[in-house]
């Protein structure tokens, strides 16, 4: 069993390469072994919260392997009424935040007092942590916070809790706010796969692996940015650690029937 946390539907940045509709994201699913996928929509993160999210919606209706999240965006506070869709479409699982892309920082407190507002209304929230040098508007260490402040709700921090390539040295992951959101040492705080590095650069798995441990740690690809061969080598990365298979399943599966409620 292998569930994938971390997908979209749609176009991102709008570049054709990165697109996928449904049927597309199920053929990913099956050519790389992937049984589950949990996506948010696109457009959602790109144009529109509210068209997008209704777009996921209806894909979700229609397919079999996709699961969805809720895109919430505090700087259109009417996007709260799309949390609806938690209780009409069981296929919705949670809520997805990405200030990155919406134009927010989680440290104002406006935007962070919304984003806390939603927090108990979901049983679980997947924040994109950024992966990209120059950006940062969801810091590791603040989801942290807000997740200690609501038990309840499982947080996971995409993109390994914000590892990216040095601007400087581009061949050095920085893993320093994975090793200090798990100083918190916050049951209920996950951190997710989804990062080129995983496969691309000896060592780094074994290093999240090391910091994080494997009950906190989850499967996600970013697809369709992983397409089904990348999704494969993700895949490949994880099994190949020297690590017991009862926590190679863990990070495939386990830790998201528990996040996910499967």
């Amino acid at each position: 069993m292998i569930i994938d946390i971390h997908g979209h539907l749609g176009n991102i940045n709008f570049a054709p390469f990165w697109q996928a509709d449904a049927a597309t994201l199920e053929r990913y699913c099956s050519e790389s072994g992937v049984d589950k996928l949990c996506v948010s929509a696109s457009r959602s993160i790109m144009y529109d919260v509210k068209e997008g999210n209704l777009e996921l919606d209806k894909a979700l209706k229609e397919t079999e392997k996709l699961l969805g999240y809720v895109v919430y965006d505090p700087i259109f506070p009417e996007s709260v009424e799309d949390l609806a869709l938690l209780k009409s479409n069981s296929k919705f699982r949670g809520v997805k935040i990405h200030p990155d892309y919406h134009g927010y920082s989680l440290d104002s407190k406006r935007c962070r007092d919304q984003v806390e507002a939603i927090a108990d209304q979901t049983p679980m929230m997947l924040f994109h942590v950024s992966c990209m040098p120059g950006t940062g508007f969801s810091p590791a260490l603040t989801v942290a916070d807000i997740a200690s402040h609501h038990p309840d709700t499982k947080f996971v921090l995409a993109h390994m809790a914000g590892t990216y390539q040095n601007g400087n040295y581009p061949y050095y992951p920085n893993l320093d706010s994975l090793e200090k959101v798990m100083e918190r040492e916050l049951d209920n705080v996950f951190v997710d796969t989804a990062h080129y590095l995983m496969y691309v650069y000896p060592g780094v798995m074994e290093k999240m692996y090391s910091l994080a441990g494997a009950d906190h740690i989850v499967f996600g690809t970013d697809v369709p940015l992983q397409g089904p061969m990348q999704m494969r080598f993700a895949i490949e990365a994880i099994q190949a650690l020297d690590i017991p298979q009862e926590d190679k399943d863990k990070i495939f599966f386990k830790n998201a029937e528990k996040i996910l409620g499967i």
